[in-house]
């Protein structure tokens, strides 16, 4: 059963990749031009990706094959053919409209994201309609996306706005559990790296757009 969402909210935290970013089809395409260079299987359908994805990513990785002992390797592999294109990734259609939106509805918005901190940066900068819009950005110091909880909870605990008014907002079952450890709220828009099969038994809202989370956010 889904929670229902609570109002008033005052800050929103956007999950990166795959939320505001439509990057789906891109990892997927970046996993078949390397893994087959260790030896590892490519993906040859959205429903084998959604069989095999989640977090951590080291979990994913060893879903398709991937062992302790090669793990580092194919990580970088994948960053750095991840990062030679990405420039090209779009966001999400309705990404910079729900963005403005909320922030023209005065509600603090934060990108909390597992991205390493200097990649998700350089990402950030690709889309001047973006700037300005994020009072803070959180992000890892690696690229092994093992899990934002920490960062989260450290943030919520200084930001001066409480867990209640907060959501976050997201693609995948580690933004539900990291939105659970957070004490806030959730909403999870079943468009990117998890189906909606899957995000529907983390038990938070789920929606088929931001601009359906907006609607919820705003009380519309």
């Amino acid at each position: 059963m889904q929670k229902p969402i609570d109002l008033p909210l005052r800050q929103v935290l956007w999950d990166w990749n795959g939320t505001l970013l439509d990057d789906l089809w891109y990892a997927i395409g970046v996993r078949n031009r390397t893994f087959p260079a260790f030896g590892l299987p490519t993906i040859d359908s959205l429903e084998r990706y959604y069989q095999e994805f989640t977090f951590p990513v080291k979990l994913y990785y060893e879903r398709a094959g991937v062992t302790d002992e090669n793990f580092t390797k194919v990580a970088h592999a994948w960053m750095d053919e991840y990062v030679r294109g990405c420039r090209e990734i779009p966001l999400h259609a309705d990404a910079v409209e729900t963005v403005r939106r909320l922030q023209t509805a005065g509600l603090r918005q934060v990108v909390l994201s597992a991205s390493k901190m200097d990649i998700l940066t350089a990402q950030l900068s690709y889309y001047p309609e973006l700037e300005g819009q994020f009072d803070r950005i959180l992000a890892l110091s690696d690229i092994y996306a093992r899990s934002k909880e920490a960062i989260g909870c450290a943030y919520l605990r200084e930001c001066g706005v409480p867990a209640r008014e907060t959501v976050m907002i997201g693609d995948t079952l580690h933004d539900a559990d990291v939105a659970r450890a957070m004490g806030t709220q959730c909403i999870l828009v079943a468009r990117g790296h998890q189906s909606r099969e899957t995000l529907e038994t983390a038990g938070a809202k789920v929606v088929e757009s931001l601009a359906e989370a907006a609607g919820l956010i705003l009380g519309d």
